[in-house]
């Protein structure tokens, strides 16, 4: 990385690093499976000039709706790292994140995380760095990886998915189940464009006090040719 990192990408290296900074020891643990899967492999590599990766979202439960993010490789540079913009979600939806530069591994995951946080601090309250700190911990001892299956162009491909749930022993939400048992789920196939084919998060239904089941989905879609942009 280089001086001209964000704050999207500052996020995406907190998340992978080690949860208690403070301790001397956790900075020589080796990252986990699910950190190396999702956040140093070079999920860009199979994209060699610019194009546009686009998704479809889909938000169920109350405003539900559906739209689409696209994922703008502007620049691919002679080392393999790329310059990526952002169009999340568009109209009244639309939501502005800010380009990154440099990157291997693909920044949409890092803009997924930061919108899923902003929306649970505006529905609790909660602080956004307690979200962030709970999700960065489970990325490391917390997530689940099986093996998957993915269509793409009509054709079944190999994945993985990697599945979590941050807050599942967090007793600050035992009176806020839909927050307590969220799941975070990543499907990645390196024959999918980008790396990922699909990122999700899912609350249940809460009855006792009415709150109802939100899930979102982002799934690959298709790529859209680009223009060269001269650096």
């Amino acid at each position: 990385m280089t001086p001209r990192l964000t704050a999207l990408a500052l996020l995406g290296l907190c998340l992978a690093s080690p949860v208690h900074a403070a301790d001397p020891a956790d900075e020589t643990k080796p990252l986990s499976p699910a950190q190396v899967s999702l956040f140093e492999t070079p999920h860009l590599a199979n994209i060699d000039h610019p194009e546009t990766l686009l998704y479809r979202y889909t938000r169920q439960g109350p405003d539900g709706f559906t739209d689409h993010v696209a994922e703008d490789i502007k620049l691919v540079h002679p080392d393999g790292t790329k310059y990526v913009m952002f169009n999340f979600l568009t109209g009244d939806h639309h939501i502005f994140y800010p380009a990154v530069d440099d990157f291997r591994g693909n920044p949409l995951l890092m803009v997924f995380l930061e919108h899923d946080v902003d929306e649970m601090r505006a529905m609790t309250g909660v602080a956004a760095a307690y979200y962030r700190n709970r999700i960065r911990a489970a990325f490391i001892d917390k997530a689940e990886m099986a093996p998957a299956k993915v269509t793409l162009d009509g054709h079944e491909v190999a994945a993985q998915s990697i599945t979590l749930r941050p807050f599942a022993d967090n007793d600050r939400f035992a009176h806020m189940p839909q927050i307590q048992q969220k799941t975070y789920r990543f499907v990645l196939s390196k024959d999918v464009p980008g790396g990922f084919a699909e990122f999700a998060t899912e609350m249940p239904a809460d009855p006792a006090s009415g709150a109802p089941a939100i899930s979102e989905h982002l799934v690959f879609e298709k790529v859209a040719s680009g223009k060269a942009v001269t650096p």
